[in-house]
């Protein structure tokens, strides 16, 4: 075989060629270019308005960047309005949401329209904690007993133990002075019951007058007592095998504030109206008498953080997302707090949720934005570009190999995550929580902190009254 050579071809040839390579670039170009913004895959994340969201936004930019023709909007609602918002579009069955925020106390509503997580991805609980994904993240179903993942974590936010490290000091003279009278150490982290918390109210506040308020406790009527209740509970509740049944947070979606065992019927009574709860209640009632007063109206959610950041308190009870007004540039604890468990080493969990909708018309592709946003080095910039603190513990192990962060910093990171792992101590999430079990149990147990009778006998008229109002609500 004789090779031609380059000149020997025809210039019809080479004509005809120049024609079928162009016709290929053509094709090429239309089979390869971008297409246009009208025919791109859009996924919508509806959620609360929330620092995260900005953090959720940038992550939707770097997936795009690996998906073309791929458009992420995150839409942020009011917090008083997202859930019913998200629940009127989805009766309907519209594909509008792909991806629906929730709490762990929404949980329960949105998850009729959920898919199990578990179809598209495996969430691993040795980087993300159980209890983190168990409150809100999972659904048991009461008839079937089965349990489906409805929702993923992308947060660490637990209901723990501030307090500031200029005043707790074991060595300093205040802490010898706290221990030779109580024999207790004056550091919170070492705290084994509920009593020392009020111990070192009494010390702070009355007796040495230290500070003007003891440890922040949030006994606001809207919504805040479910929170702060179930936090002091949890000890009371760990401790009476005949309540807990032997388990650690109670049954799934029902939690502490009810019993550890079913009924017949598979739903458990409340464990609340008991001598535990009892207790639990009385320690409430001694820890707001170191609020700013009147306390019910005083410090709530909106507020905690900012008491605590002014420099007032010795310390707060309160959720972990708070985190954000402490390190601001008007606060005065910067640098000087630290984060611990609830007495007796548990806490609560508060942690945000991101589930697939049942009625996208993109359900692998919004799974698999949501594990995107689990991957450690992103989820990492959570931190970093909002102050909220990451789910993943190889996320933790990033920021502390990071040379810029301070020992401060990571200390607190750290601190948030061992909370996060012993997060059991919860209230329940049952579908009638928000309608009904909140309110029934708020309204009596409220009327118990800021009347006048504080007795034994009323505290559990009011836990009664509220246990009473559960059963007919759980029913």
């Amino acid at each position: 075989m004789v090779k031609r050579k380059p000149g020997a071809l025809s210039t019809a040839a080479v004509v005809g060629i120049v024609v079928v390579i162009l016709v290929a670039i053509v094709a090429g170009v239309y089979l390869f270019a971008p297409r246009s913004s009208s025919k791109a895959t859009k996924l919508t994340l509806v959620t609360f308005s929330d620092p995260a969201n900005a953090w959720m936004s940038w992550a939707a930019k770097q997936f795009e960047k690996t998906h073309p023709n791929v458009n992420i909007t995150i839409e942020p609602l009011s917090f008083g309005s997202y859930i019913a918002d998200e629940v009127s579009a989805e009766q309907t069955h519209s594909s509008q949401y792909d991806i629906l925020g929730f709490t762990s106390t929404t949980a329960l509503s949105v998850a009729p329209y959920l898919l199990n997580l578990n179809t598209f991805f495996k969430i691993n609980t040795t980087d993300i904690p159980q209890y983190q994904l168990s409150f809100g993240g999972l659904y048991r179903n009461a008839t079937t007993g089965a349990t489906e993942t409805i929702g993923a974590p992308y947060d660490s936010a637990t209901f723990a133990m501030f307090y500031r490290t200029d005043i707790f000091n074991t060595s300093s003279p205040l802490g010898q002075q706290f221990y030779s009278e109580y024999h207790v150490q004056f550091n919170p982290a070492a705290w084994t019951n509920w009593t020392e918390v009020v111990w070192a109210d009494q010390f702070l506040v009355n007796q040495t007058h230290t500070v003007e308020y003891g440890f922040l406790t949030d006994a606001s009527l809207s919504h805040d007592i479910i929170d702060t209740f179930p936090a002091i509970y949890g000890w009371y509740y760990m401790h009476n095998q005949s309540l807990n049944g032997g388990t650690k947070g109670g049954i799934t979606n029902y939690n502490i504030m009810f019993e550890g065992t079913a009924g017949s019927n598979g739903i458990p009574l409340p464990s609340f109206n008991s001598t535990a709860g009892l207790q639990a209640l009385q320690i409430m009632r001694e820890l707001v008498q170191y609020d700013p007063q009147p306390f019910g109206s005083s410090v709530n959610y909106g507020t905690i953080g900012s008491y605590f950041a002014n420099g007032t308190a010795a310390g707060a009870i309160m959720f972990t997302p708070e985190n954000p007004a402490l390190v601001a540039s008007s606060s005065k604890v910067n640098g000087k707090y630290a984060i611990a468990a609830l007495p007796g080493n548990y806490s609560e969990t508060g942690t945000d949720f991101l589930g697939v909708s049942k009625y996208s018309t993109h359900q692998a592709l919004a799974a698999e934005f949501i594990q995107y946003l689990l991957q450690p080095s992103v989820n990492a910039q959570l931190y970093y570009q909002t102050g909220e603190f990451p789910i993943s513990a190889q996320a933790v192990n990033l920021i502390s190999a990071n040379a810029s962060v301070s020992a401060w910093q990571k200390g607190i990171i750290r601190d948030v995550f061992e909370t996060a792992a012993v997060a059991w101590a919860n209230p329940p999430n049952i579908p009638p929580t928000a309608a009904h079990l909140i309110p029934d149990f708020n309204t009596p147990v409220y009327d118990y902190l800021t009347g006048n009778n504080g007795s034994s006998a009323a505290a559990m008229q009011a836990l009664n009254q509220a246990a009473a109002a559960w059963v007919k609500d759980a029913s």
